[in-house]
C-alpha cells in the first residue's frame, strides 16, 4: 500500500481531487490528509500532485483509493 501523505497548512479549507476519479474531498484548515491506494503492478507508479489555488489535484495510479484526515478513513 502507497501512503501519499500532504498537509493543509492554510487558515481556509481546501480541496483534495483525487483523479482520474474527480472525486472531491474537503480537507479542513490545519488538517494533515493522505489519499491510500494499492502500488500499481505492472508499471511504474507515476502518480503526481498539482497545486491550484484552493484545490490540490492528486493524480493517482492506484486501481483503488482511499482519503485519511487527521487519521480517519473517509468514505469515497
Amino acid at each position: 500500500m502507497v501512503i501519499a501523505r500532504f498537509s493543509n497548512e492554510t487558515a481556509d479549507q481546501l480541496l483534495l481531487m483525487v483523479e482520474p476519479w474527480a472525486t472531491l474531498v474537503s480537507v479542513p484548515a490545519g488538517s494533515k490528509f493522505a489519499v491510500h491506494y494499492p502500488a500499481p503492478t505492472s508499471r511504474a507508479d507515476t502518480s503526481y500532485a498539482e497545486v491550484h489555488d484552493d484545490m490540490l489535484r492528486f493524480w493517482c495510479e492506484g486501481e483503488t483509493f482511499e482519503v485519511e484526515i487527521d487519521g480517519k478513513i473517509i468514505l469515497t
